[in-house]
Formats: structure tokens, sequence, C-alpha cells
């Protein structure tokens, strides 16, 4: 009887440690390989060198665009492009579907606090849009979030020199 009590109890533990634990807030599985902001950095890249150094299933291979799609959670995706001209990536481009809302609104949360604390501090917000631009800096990064109750966030970040 004890042997029963004591499975049945781990059992009971390791799938509340699992259901818990679970894949993390979509924030967390966004920024698990590339933090938001580093994103910043792959602005003026080659082409060979995104394509050396994303990590995400290539989609679209053109001569100025590279797209990416990722998995996150158990059924949703989003999508990474980058656009470049002659002088290498001038627009990082992401594109988010999720089934549910409260997954947009981590993200939108998660990536506004994260943007929040470097040098392009707090955002202007309008019309369900957040937007950072700093002088001092080589992007402009803006967070649609008007769909969010749709599951849909796009996200972008343009080279401004």
């Amino acid at each position: 009887m004890k042997k029963i009590i004591a499975s049945t109890s781990i059992l009971i533990l390791l799938s509340f440690i699992i259901s818990c634990g679970g894949l993390g807030s979509y924030y967390e599985q966004f920024t698990k390989d590339k933090a938001f902001t580093s994103r910043i950095s792959d602005l003026n890249k080659t082409i060979d060198e995104i394509r050396a150094i994303e990590k995400g299933k290539l989609i679209r291979d053109d001569i100025n665009l590279l797209k990416y799609v990722y998995e996150i959670g158990n059924n949703d995706t989003y999508q990474i492009t980058y656009q470049f001209d002659e002088k290498g990536c001038w627009e990082v481009g992401i594109d988010c579907y999720f089934e549910n809302e409260e997954d947009a609104k981590s993200l939108v949360l998660g990536i506004k606090s994260e943007i929040t604390t470097t040098v392009y501090g707090s955002p202007t917000e309008d019309n369900n849009l957040y937007r950072w631009e700093n002088a001092n800096e080589p992007a402009s990064i803006e967070i649609d979030y008007k769909d969010t109750s749709r599951g849909i966030v796009v996200l972008t970040i343009m080279a401004v020199k």
C-alpha cells in the first residue's frame, strides 16, 4: 500500500511540474535563442552573414530577402523577414500569428519592457502602435499591437541612418 501511495504521489508531482513548467511564456520562448534587442545589430549585415547566424527554418531566399519561420507554443508560428539593399540589411520584420490573445499580449509586454530598458527608453504610443526612436541610434523600432485580440503582433526594426 505504501508503494502505491508513494508511486501515485511521485506521478502527481511530476505531472504538476510538467504542466506548470511547460514551455514558458511566448516572450520567453521568443527570446530563448536571441533577445529581441539583439536583432537591432542585424541591421547592415550582409545576406550571407544573416544566413550564417539565423536559426529558423528558411522558407524564402531571394536576392534581397530572407524569410524564416519559427514554431512557438504547441500550434503557433512567427516569421522573421530580412530585407537587404547594397548596404546590407535595412529592415527586420517579425510577424506573429497566435491562437490566443494572451500569448500575443505576453509577447508585446515582454518586448516593450526589454526595449524600454535600453538606450531607446520609453516608447511613444499612437493608434495601437509603440514606436521607439532615438536620434543617437541607427534604428527605429515599432510594435503594432492593434490585432492582439486576434493573436497577431507585427514587429519592425528599420535602419534610419
